[in-house]
């Protein structure tokens, strides 16, 4: 009896705190990836100790609540269970999730060789009379959950043997390590859509929900096109962001000129 009462104290108390936490988040108005603070601040400012505070936070992690982040520019951090990618960056999606606490895994359901398209030779860049692609569809998955399909077409010359290495694993760290191809650049279109029959079948949503796809051309340090690809992901899933490092100021004749 003393047993079952010792853990209905504990529970209740997690339970308390949880509530605490969830209050203090509402009261300062966090937003996703603002941070609540170190487990040691919020511990002390909260009266309670770290193991108590660690039972509240695993409960808030697992409802993708917030996230805990380790090193120096660790916390905890606001989440809404949203995997955050900022638009044209040359990061493969695992890196993304692994730096947000979360994790990305992949089943591929197609990997084949093929003859370049008309497009895929003009995009691509692609040298010789008749040349050849890898046209790969693998659907990704976050936190067991399916997050977006992705289809890439790549270059068969500048990948030799690709299809026989393991294509779960980060395309761009093989390109990095295996073939010296080292991604820099990436020009991106995104749209709002809905799927089609199989896509929704694959990615186990209704008929309607919203999805974000993305066309994307990547290119190597040297201004090399290596990738043509189409992702389309859950849109309720994933939260898209773009930082601007300066702007440019208009002059006073170009600000009227634009007025008239």
């Amino acid at each position: 009896m003393e047993d079952h009462t010792g853990i209905r104290r504990t529970r209740n108390a997690t339970s308390e705190l949880v509530y605490r936490i969830r209050a203090r988040i509402r009261e300062q108005e966090l937003l996703p990836g603002e941070k609540l603070g170190s487990e040691r601040a919020l511990a002390d400012s909260l009266g309670v100790s770290r193991s108590d505070l660690r039972n509240a936070l695993t409960v808030l992690e697992s409802d993708h609540e917030i996230i805990r982040k380790i090193g120096r520019a660790g916390g905890i951090v606001i989440s809404d269970g949203r995997l955050e990618r900022n638009i044209n960056t040359v990061e493969s999606l695992p890196t993304i999730a692994r730096r947000q606490g979360m994790r990305v895994s992949s089943k591929v359901l197609q990997a084949v060789i093929a003859p370049a398209s008309v497009s895929d030779v003009r995009l691509l860049r692609l040298p010789g009379e008749h040349p050849m692609i890898y046209d790969i569809t693998r659907l990704r998955y976050i936190e067991n959950r399916p997050l977006s399909l992705e289809r890439s077409h790549l270059p068969a010359y500048l990948f030799p043997l690709f299809l026989t290495r393991d294509l779960t694993t980060p395309f761009y760290t093989m390109f990095e390590r295996d073939y010296g191809v080292y991604p820099c650049n990436v020009d991106e279109t995104l749209e709002s859509v809905v799927g089609d029959e199989q896509e929704n079948e694959l990615l186990q949503i209704e008929a309607g929900t919203p999805l974000m796809r993305i066309h994307r051309i990547a290119y190597a340090s040297d201004g090399c096109p290596f990738e043509r690809a189409t992702d389309v992901y859950i849109a309720d899933r994933m939260r898209f962001t773009m930082h601007h490092s300066g702007y440019v100021r208009l002059s006073a004749t170009s600000t009227q000129n634009m007025t008239k």
